[in-house]
């Protein structure tokens, strides 16, 4: 089947957090891939050094600061907070020498170090930065960006740290900065937050608080609950067919009637965690497959990108 990645009808910047462990680097990279298209351009950002969307992408020892094209229209990029602090002094201050000078002062390493939540606010501010860039025709210059944020804890620190500083600072560059970017990540026209998990107890309670949270005091625009890694429905008469071999307790029946017990126990679980959580909050999950390869690669990350694609189809 070949899928349109076109027909997507996803907002332009896409954030991807969710318990550490989930496959939010993979998400991120079936997302970016989904958005691709004739003529598009998009940006898949990862926040910090994990390096985990650039290693799917076989480019980790490549990926920087700045964007670089590791498939047609699609680029990779990694933003930490200090160096997106860096870039930002080097516009406002014309002189280089004036920044290099600063760049390297004992005073100025310990302020960044030391400043609560300022490595965040910086670098969702570079996100804005890469969200506001404009070809020489007008057009924006990325057609998406979907941005890999973390684990859970972090990545929310990440999305609620403009809003934070603009309430804190009622006037001033800090809070013209802060309230711009926290109005770009309120605005449900332009963002989106997708949460990921697993078909298991703690990472689908842990995307339950989290989508909560981004309903309740964050107020972001919620995307999508992906549930990662989960298994194919079992066949109807699996029950009858185990109770069968039970029954049977044929020796060379033991290991595969185990086997099977198991299966059906885990699928179990999934499909009670999945139900809760749905109930719980009212939305439909995108279920993703489970995919086995011995290296996870392009081959993989498109299939998911066909899913992704699929299901929003269906919306």
């Amino acid at each position: 089947m070949i899928i349109d990645f076109t027909v997507m009808s996803r907002k332009r910047l896409q954030f991807v957090v969710g318990k550490g462990g989930v496959g939010k680097s993979t998400v991120t990279a079936a997302l970016a891939v989904a958005a691709l298209g004739p003529g598009r351009r998009v940006l898949a950002l990862e926040l910090g050094e994990a390096r985990g969307l650039s290693r799917l992408f076989d480019a980790a020892d490549r990926v920087g600061a700045e964007p670089i094209e590791v498939s047609p229209g699609l680029f990779v990029a990694a933003v930490e907070g200090e160096d997106a602090l860096a870039e930002y002094l080097s516009l406002i201050m014309p002189i280089r020498r004036l920044v290099k000078s600063i760049f390297k002062s004992r005073l100025y390493r310990t302020f960044v170090a030391a400043a609560p939540g300022l490595k965040e606010l910086m670098t969702i501010g570079k996100i804005w930065f890469e969200d506001q860039k404009l070809c020489a025709d007008g057009s924006p210059q990325w057609d998406a960006i979907v941005v890999d944020a973390g684990a859970s804890g972090h990545s929310l620190q990440y999305l609620q740290m403009p809003q934070a500083a603009a309430a804190t600072f009622k006037s001033g560059l800090v809070h013209r900065e802060s309230d711009r970017v926290a109005s770009m990540l309120r605005d449900g026209s332009v963002t989106e937050v997708h949460v990921v998990a697993r078909p298991e107890d703690m990472p689908l309670v842990e995307a339950t608080e989290i989508i909560e949270r981004l309903r309740g005091d964050l107020a972001l625009p919620l995307g999508r609950l992906f549930v990662n890694r989960c298994r194919k429905p079992a066949p109807r008469d699996i029950g009858e067919s185990l109770a069968r071999l039970g029954v049977q307790a044929d020796p060379t029946h033991t290991l595969f009637f185990q086997t099977m017990q198991r299966a059906v126990s885990w699928l179990g679980i999934q499909e009670n965690g999945i139900g809760m959580v749905e109930e719980r909050l009212g939305i439909a999950t995108v279920r993703l497959p489970n995919l086995v390869a011995v290296e996870f690669g392009m081959p993989e990350i498109r299939r998911l990108a066909a899913e992704v694609s699929a299901a929003e189809e269906a919306v």
